[in-house]
């Protein structure tokens, strides 16, 4: 078992270079980097697959939201289109309860109130969950999963949306309604991560930037259209 996630392989792009063309300002990653970063990961899959076949498993963390691996969600005319689109890939959407979202939240804030740890450097912090939150009421608005903005956070309507942004892949909604303490929760050993290599980082950048910047903030701006 292999895990491919964003929060640890978008830290591959975080090179002094790179950032020095194309900054993080306010903790959001570039724009450029999040359409590379999906460019690579659509590679990443299809190299894992015809390594790996069907004998083994690949675990993705893929948020959608702001064009973060919103690519391997997008049908494309590339060799992992088929994998991607098959019976054999299922698309899991986490929607956790009102109580158990408040619970989330609340951990964040802890979490990065005080020194902050490696993993909580490359997690999003609060006021970005927030705002990842404000970016998929306003596709839910744009794709018709809701008539009018909620007044807080919403279950119902973060399905809906999901539903709808995976309508070309199999998917499954997952209702999360209970937390688990991680350090009495069983686990296996663990798996190893899929990270793009330095040559991998240059190659998406290259292609990415030859694009025009207004085409790229378009891209990330209307990530949702699949």
């Amino acid at each position: 078992m292999q895990l491919l996630r964003w929060d640890v392989a978008r830290l591959a792009f975080d090179t002094p270079e790179i950032l020095a063309r194309h900054p993080e300002v306010g903790g959001v990653t570039d724009a450029a980097i999040r359409v590379a970063a999906g460019r690579w990961a659509r590679l990443a899959v299809r190299r894992w697959a015809d390594a790996h076949g069907a004998a083994d498993l690949l675990i993705g963390e893929t948020p959608l939201v702001g064009e973060r691996f919103a690519s391997l969600a997008r049908p494309a005319e590339d060799r992992a289109e088929a994998l991607l689109a098959s019976p054999a890939t299922l698309f899991v959407v986490p929607v956790p309860t009102a109580a158990v979202r408040a619970r989330i939240e609340a951990a964040r804030e802890r979490d990065t109130s005080g020194p902050v740890g490696e993993r909580d450097r490359a997690s999003a912090a609060p006021h970005l969950v927030r705002w990842h939150w404000d970016d998929l009421v306003a596709v839910a608005l744009a794709l018709g999963a809701a008539a009018t903005p909620p007044r807080g956070y919403d279950a119902g309507l973060c399905a809906r949306t999901f539903e709808r942004l995976l309508s070309r892949r199999h998917a499954q909604v997952v209702a999360i309604d209970e937390i688990f303490d991680a350090d009495t929760t069983a686990r296996v050993a663990d798996p190893s991560e899929i990270v793009p290599s330095a040559d991998e980082v240059a190659a998406a950048m290259t292609e990415v930037d030859a694009m025009p910047r207004a085409g790229i903030e378009r891209a990330v701006a209307e990530w949702y259209r699949m």
